[in-house]
């Protein structure tokens, strides 16, 4: 399925509502631009805190701030 968006004299573009409900894309959101010699795609990302509990009882911080620390990257390495 296609769909066409408009680019705004900002470079902005506005994700139709289908869409946006069909991937669950709100206001906020995070979204990853990928590139090719062929196109452009726009993916959402796999939301990484709906993953907590998973890494066998190591805690997830509450915010990305928090996760992007040194000390909680060395923490999660060595639980995997």
């Amino acid at each position: 399925m296609s769909e066409v968006m408009v680019v705004s004299t900002k470079g902005q573009i506005t994700l139709p509502s289908r869409v946006r409900t069909k991937f669950g894309i709100k206001a906020g959101d995070r979204i990853i631009g990928e590139y090719s010699e062929d196109g452009f795609m726009i993916k959402k990302p796999l939301d990484f805190f709906s993953l907590k509990g998973s890494l066998g009882g190591g805690k997830i911080p509450a915010n990305e701030e928090d996760l992007l620390s040194p000390d909680v990257g060395r923490h999660i390495l060595e639980r995997v």
